[in-house]
């Protein structure tokens, strides 16, 4: 082949590769990679007013906003957790696409639907399965399994992307979307417990950081190793479900159950009802109480007014806290685990012993 031959060659080769490339760039130009970009566009989150999660047609999760705040309908209308909610929406407004999954199809999805105060639907998205990511380094050293890191999504059209967020509370656990604590009573200012347990009444009283119970005979006291947690038994108190409201308090075992009440330093009280067993758990109802402290002005000196305005201020928060817990907690049942319970069912034969006779000195 000729010198000349090759640089024709040569320079057609070159020719061609830049139309190749020009080409290339072109379609890029043209068709912008869509990762990075939101799933879910223009979503307003302040004209959502009510979610629907469908599982095959049938409704498994709805939410709603009332005048009242945000309830969970699919538990009996529960008051929602305002924080997991903005939390589980800002989660749906802020998806982003991490990959676009060509040739994937989500089956059965669960769908997603945020709707208006009227009912509109404002935004749709299928949920489709699980991406899961084998672990690696020190995670599988241990061993630690697989786990999830994303999740298969598209919205009214065919494409599929994946996300980095798995979504889990729209998977249909209504708890997911609550505020499953009761109490968190500090034991520290607890100074009485009573217990009402088979007709029979307990009343403790706790002087000097001790308990203490009248009416202990001259060969009794109070077993130390069974007074721990009575103070405790309502702080960081958990519930399990709700409770149907339909059922009644003989078939919630309410109208004989165990009473558990606690007075703190504060002046609030509260008090539980404990019902029935179902599995692991027991129903159970709690409410608070508070009763104003008023002062004797006249043994105050000179800064009764002082003092005064104090403890008016005192009686005004504590009443305030008392009405909010109760418009919380107090009209519902409650399921709560069973073990949670055993520091409020005491009976007097429970943590009274004989008195040990004192040991013969040693000669």
């Amino acid at each position: 082949m000729t010198t000349k031959k090759l640089i024709t060659l040569a320079a057609a080769a070159a020719v061609l590769g830049g139309l190749a490339y020009i080409s290339s760039n072109s379609k890029k130009l043209k068709t912008p990679s869509q990762v990075g970009k939101p799933v879910l566009k223009a979503l307003d989150l302040s004209e959502v007013q009510r979610i629907e999660v469908s599982d095959n047609g049938q409704k498994s999760l709805i939410l709603a906003g009332t005048d009242a705040g945000w309830a969970v309908v699919s538990l009996f209308n529960y008051p929602a957790d305002i924080t997991k909610i903005r939390e589980h929406l800002f989660a749906l407004r802020d998806l982003k696409i991490g990959q676009v999954a060509t040739g994937k199809a989500l089956g059965d999805a669960l769908v997603v639907d945020l709707q208006s105060a009227s009912g509109k639907s404002l935004a749709t998205l299928r949920l489709g399965d699980k991406h899961w990511r084998e672990a690696t380094g020190q995670m599988a050293m241990y061993g630690g399994g697989a786990y999830p890191d994303g999740r298969y999504v598209a919205t009214e059209s065919d494409a599929v992307y994946l996300v980095a967020e798995t979504l889990d509370a729209f998977d249909g656990d209504p708890k997911r979307w609550v505020d499953t604590q009761l109490t968190s009573i500090s034991a520290a200012h607890v100074v009485t417990a009573e217990y009402t347990v088979g007709g029979e009444t307990l009343m403790l009283e706790k002087k000097d950081g001790a308990w203490t119970l009248e009416g202990l005979g001259e060969q009794e006291e109070l077993d130390t190793s069974k007074m721990f947690g009575i103070d405790s038994a309502l702080g960081f108190l958990h519930f399990s479900a709700i409770a149907d409201p339909a059922l009644t308090d003989d078939e919630l075992g309410m109208t004989t159950g165990t009473v558990y009440k606690v007075t703190l330093q504060s002046g609030e009280s509260y008090t539980a009802t404990i019902g029935s067993a179902v599995g692991a758990d027991r129903y159970f109802r709690i409410s608070a109480d508070f009763t104003p402290i008023a002062n004797d002005v006249e043994t105050m000196g000179d800064t009764a007014h002082l003092q005064q305005a104090q403890q008016d201020l005192h009686n005004k928060l504590r009443t305030a806290a008392v009405e909010a817990f109760n418009a919380k907690a107090a009209n519902w049942t409650y399921l709560i685990p069973s073990h949670s319970t055993n520091n409020m069912s005491k009976r007097r034969a429970d943590i009274v012993k004989a008195k040990e006779a004192p040991q013969p000195e040693e000669e």
